[in-house]
């Protein structure tokens, strides 16, 4: 079963919470405090607390019911007010300012985001929103579970779009239900906003777990990454040529021969195109 998490704190977690709800058959169920709708293979959970700091919800949950993957339906929040839909992984490396540890990661669902981004971009084709993903970040990262936040950005306005929050809805449902084989990549370099990994997602064969972009390559260290590799179950690592620098490149490469894996530029992935 696939679990969607929603939080009553947040309004587009709300907003994307009642047109999931206008999309499938569901029995509603409260369980100390937490209103569960459970329906054919896929459940949501309302919950009180802000879902960036939700650590060991799955364990928490996992009383109630059964499930091995979690979809965070969330509000994303920036200062630039643009309309994007956002999908990444969780976990903090050097700094845990919004929810999580230092140097904790969470597990990533690189197939069902990259599924979500290849559904999502296509229904935004008409509307003022794109998608893009994120570098890993804020919380919460204690969950041992696939997981991946789906976000609606960036202000209130947004939040409160009830036609985006349908598109949202309806492509995490697709997102779940659709069976593809994507080879998952490590990426490292670039932006928060990850140009160059969004339009891998979109185009290539690689689907992405966590990613780690410039600005925290001053924390980054072998262990972690190697951490961070074998929880994304990655196949390979993917940099951003352009903004990783030589003392980066080294690094990757001791990971890679450590772990028997590869690294290969952006520019090459992009040679991989989906047929």
């Amino acid at each position: 079963m696939k679990l969607i998490v929603c939080s009553k704190r947040d309004v587009a977690s709300q907003n994307i919470k009642d047109n999931l709800l206008n999309l499938i058959q569901a029995d509603k169920e409260t369980i100390n405090g937490i209103d569960f709708y459970i329906s054919d293979g896929i459940a949501i959970a309302d919950i009180d607390e802000r879902l960036i700091y939700a650590d060991y919800i799955d364990e928490r949950l996992s009383k109630y019911l059964s499930f091995d993957e979690i979809l965070f339906a969330s509000r994303h929040s920036s200062k630039d007010g643009r309309k994007i839909i956002t999908s990444h992984v969780t976990g903090n490396v050097g700094r845990a300012d919004y929810g999580g540890r230092v140097y904790s990661l969470a597990k990533p669902s690189p197939i069902t985001m990259k599924n979500f981004a290849i559904s999502v971009t296509r229904k935004l084709k008409d509307t003022e929103y794109e998608f893009t993903l994120e570098a890993t970040h804020h919380g919460p990262s204690e969950i041992k579970t696939p997981s991946a936040f789906y976000e609606i950005g960036s202000t209130e306005n947004e939040w409160k779009d009830e036609e985006i929050a349908f598109i949202v809805a309806e492509s995490m449902l697709e997102a779940i239900q659709m069976k593809e084989n994507w080879i998952v990549a490590l990426g490292v370099g670039g932006t928060h906003y990850a140009p160059r990994q969004t339009e891998i997602e979109l185009k290539t064969i690689y689907a992405f777990g966590h990613i780690f972009p410039k600005y925290t390559f001053n924390d980054l260290t072998k262990e972690f990454l190697k951490k961070a590799y074998e929880i994304s179950e990655a196949e390979l690592i993917i940099i951003d040529e352009k903004s990783v620098n030589s003392s980066v490149k080294n690094l990757l490469n001791e990971v890679a021969n450590e772990l028997n894996t590869r690294v290969i530029k952006s520019k090459e992935a992009k040679e991989e195109v989906v047929v």
